[in-house]
């Protein structure tokens, strides 16, 4: 009787068929679920990245002023970094979820004579050691670590602006930008010539809890 047959046949290919699925459901869970961990909910991302503003400004800056100069100690040229922060950090402390912008600006405001172009660098790995680039505007571009701009006489560079957010998990950290954290290098006849720091320094802040800082508990970062 071959109608028979038939319907068992294809009832046992159902339940294998049903069997399979099962199976392979079961074994994408696991990795489903760790998926999951590494990526938390847009929700979640969401709330963390508009916890309000938490800091205690402080009132530290530094502007390392460049020149150079010949064998005789003649000054051929000098110039000015321009570097400020709103809110301001330095001196301060900080809470994670924070965020600050970080104006840069270099400016030669003498020449030396057949000057063709100055590279100017800054190192900000001890900021971003504790705090993430959310964005980058203006002549300057950020290379891993280093900011660099090229000033190029007569032209005038404008703010390069970097805006920064402090990372969680960085209480006690601390963060500091001296005047050895920057570098120039100017192409003058040809060749490359160094300058000198005429001031030296360096500012630094604190990465601190919300509570320490008197902020609202209730928007403490998870």
């Amino acid at each position: 009787m071959p109608v028979p047959r038939t319907r068992r046949a294809a009832r046992g290919a159902w339940g294998l068929g049903v069997l399979a699925a099962a199976m392979l459901l079961g074994a994408s869970l696991p990795g489903n679920a760790a998926a999951a961990q590494r990526h938390p909910a847009p929700a979640a991302r969401a709330t963390a990245a508009h916890a309000p503003e938490c800091i205690q400004p402080g009132s530290a800056w530094l502007d390392p002023r460049f020149y150079w100069r010949n064998v005789f100690g003649t000054r051929l040229g000098e110039g000015v970094i321009h570097e400020s922060s709103s809110p301001n950090p330095f001196g301060g402390r900080i809470a994670p979820g924070s965020t600050f912008t970080f104006r840069w600006r270099p400016e030669t405001t003498r020449n030396p004579v057949g000057a063709q172009y100055h590279v100017h660098r800054v190192n900000l790995a001890s900021v971003m050691a504790v705090a993430d680039v959310e964005s980058v505007s203006g002549p300057g571009s950020l290379a891993g670590t280093t900011l660099s701009a090229q000033e190029t006489p007569p032209q005038k560079l404008g703010d390069t602006v970097v805006r920064f957010r402090i990372r969680t998990g960085t209480e006690g950290r601390t963060a500091s930008l001296s005047s050895a954290d920057h570098s120039l290098t100017t192409r003058w006849l040809f060749t490359n010539i160094n300058n000198l720091w005429e001031n030296t320094g360096s500012i630094s802040f604190t990465v601190a809890s919300r509570a320490s800082l008197g902020c609202d508990s209730s928007s403490v970062l998870g």
